[in-house]
């Protein structure tokens, strides 16, 4: 690829050249960050974080819900050849205090909302703390509200010394020891990122990704609104968070390079994300199941503004019928008939797979991204024919170097076939005739009854598509020692529990085998959501049968 092989600082820089230095890269209630600002606020916190001996080697916890310092400063610590230890900006301190001492960070860049439960785990620790403000970046008729929302968490932090302000750091006003040197020269290879995930077989790892994975993955997608550059009449609604990989790869780098802008929202909303529509340059959107469910439950996804909307992408849990048939009434509706289209990834893969309005296919999940493979492998690592349901792998040049300090869960993660690396994604899947992919499940929850392989992925697609459902989740109980199939749904508001028991029951014994007919349907009145909006499946296997209201 042309500009995979540097920093994903510099793929910016080198992207966004041709553009003047007033292109708008970020929106941010009402304010717009300009190129030429942007790159200023970056390179001066880089040279501060050098002053701190923030260099190639080191990582820098990044600790930021979406607000432009995340952004900033994610770019300032690759400037510097450090990596982004991208943590969730709700963790608890001693998680935090995990990140920092245990990864040996150099520096940590924190929520000055958020210090007061991070204070205590941190007070033993001689680390550079740059402190960010949500009011860095607010106008000005914002800023006075919000501070005094926050007072009392400001106040607790102790200024001075190696606890500096962001916007002290940016503006001029910290003195410091410019570093004579160069910045160190970065290649692609060079570890970008430590995002922290479930894993490919369920238990906590962290993945580390290099520059050229991100940079790769740019040039990837923007294949997918037909390789052009764009400038900031376009925009992506970015309101998946920065440490997760579809948020930092889709919404934040492959706009941000491409020359577009990063309509930033810090906590979703869906009339606020429907308004932002109205009035920004936001085109794009990609996110979640959950969240376009909520955005077209407001009754605000309607008019002229999403006649504007030019490409909108689903991924992190499985797209209901239901909700794409109301995503394209909608749209239809204010003249402009195009589909949410799903895709998939993972965070040891990057975004690899989508639909697109070119290559689409009902039920699937698209055709694989230029530059990346899928296969479908026994578990011997031996292909499987066409059709066949097996252990989903990818090829791709997106894929992570390993697991950090992981040696042995990184050695079971990959293995080699036809001249080419493959990473196993811990999913079930299959490929049609046509090279289209199609999601079964998480090889982790397939429930074996009497030999037979039942796939709750499956059960729920068709459960969801009863009218009466709101969501589903299928876990694994056991009755006289065997396992078998539970069912717990969320019922729409004023479904009647008893016809929708017998309409998903029929429904069910209709399309699916008889070992996948539950033998105990629940109906709770909310199901648990992930961080992302996904069905908790984890949590519920945990709970079983508790707080069972039917």
């Amino acid at each position: 690829m042309r500009y995979s092989d540097k920093s994903m600082y510099r793929h910016f820089a080198d992207n966004t050249a041709h553009l003047s230095d007033d292109n708008k890269c970020i929106s941010y209630y009402g304010r717009t960050l300009s190129k030429g600002e942007f790159f200023a606020h970056c390179d001066a916190l880089a040279d501060y974080l050098r002053s701190q001996g923030v260099g190639k080697g080191g990582n820098v916890v990044l600790c930021l819900p979406n607000i432009p310092d995340a952004i900033v400063a994610f770019y300032a610590i690759n400037k510097t050849g450090a990596v982004v230890n991208a943590v969730h900006p709700l963790v608890t301190g001693e998680a935090l205090r995990g990140f920092v001492k245990d990864m040996n960070a150099c520096a940590a860049v924190l929520f000055e909302e958020f210090y007061p439960k991070y204070a205590e785990y941190l007070k033993d620790l001689d680390l550079p703390l740059i402190i960010a403000s949500a009011a860095d970046y607010l106008p000005a008729a914002y800023k006075p509200f919000y501070r005094l929302h926050t007072a009392k968490a400001a106040k607790s932090v102790p200024y001075g010394g190696k606890v500096v302000r962001y916007r002290d750091v940016i503006s001029g006003k910290i003195s410091f020891d410019e570093q004579k040197s160069d910045y160190p020269e970065i290649r692609g290879k060079d570890i970008a990122v430590y995002m922290h995930s479930g894993g490919t077989t369920g238990a906590s790892k962290t993945v580390m990704l290099d520059n050229s994975a991100f940079n790769c993955l740019a040039e990837n997608a923007l294949a997918l609104i037909g390789g052009k550059p764009v400038d900031d009449r376009d925009g992506m609604l970015m309101v998946l968070p920065i440490f997760h990989t579809f948020g930092l790869g889709i919404c934040m780098h492959t706009t941000i390079c491409a020359g577009g802008q990063v309509v930033l929202m810090p906590k979703f909303d869906p009339k606020r994300a429907c308004k932002l529509l109205r009035s920004t340059s936001a085109t794009f959107i990609s996110g979640v199941p959950n969240m376009f469910a909520k955005m077209l439950d407001s009754g605000y996804f309607k008019g002229k503004y999403v006649r504007r909307l030019k490409h909108c992408y689903c991924g992190g849990d499985k797209l209901s019928n239901s909700v794409k048939e109301r995503f394209y009434n909608a749209t239809a509706a204010a003249g402009n008939p195009i589909r949410l289209n799903e895709g998939y990834g993972l965070t040891e893969a990057g975004i690899c797979c989508v639909n697109t309005p070119q290559n689409y296919r009902e039920g699937s999940i698209g055709k694989p991204f230029e530059n990346t493979r899928f296969g479908i492998f026994d578990d011997s690592d031996k292909p499987l024919p066409c059709g066949s349901v097996g252990n989903l792998c990818i090829s791709s040049n997106t894929m992570m170097t390993g697991y950090y300090a992981d040696e042995e869960g990184t050695k079971k993660a990959f293995f080699d076939y036809d001249d080419a690396k493959w990473v196993r994604t811990g999913d079930m899947g299959r490929i049609d005739e046509d090279g289209f992919v199609y999601f079964v499940d998480r090889k982790k929850r397939v429930i074996k009854i009497a030999g037979n392989n039942v796939f709750p992925q499956e059960i729920e697609n068709v459960v969801n598509k009863v009218e009466g459902v709101r969501r589903s989740c299928v876990v694994a109980m056991t009755v006289d020692g065997k396992p078998q199939v539970k069912l717990i749904v969320q019922p729409c508001k004023g479904a009647d529990r008893d016809t929708l028991k017998k309409a998903v029951l029929q429904e069910i014994g209709a399309k699916m085998l008889k070992y996948a007919m539950p033998r105990q349907v629940e109906f709770r009145d909310r199901l648990p959501l992930t961080q992302i909006g996904k069905v908790d499946y984890r949590k519920l296997e945990e709970t079983g049968g508790e707080n069972a209201q039917y």
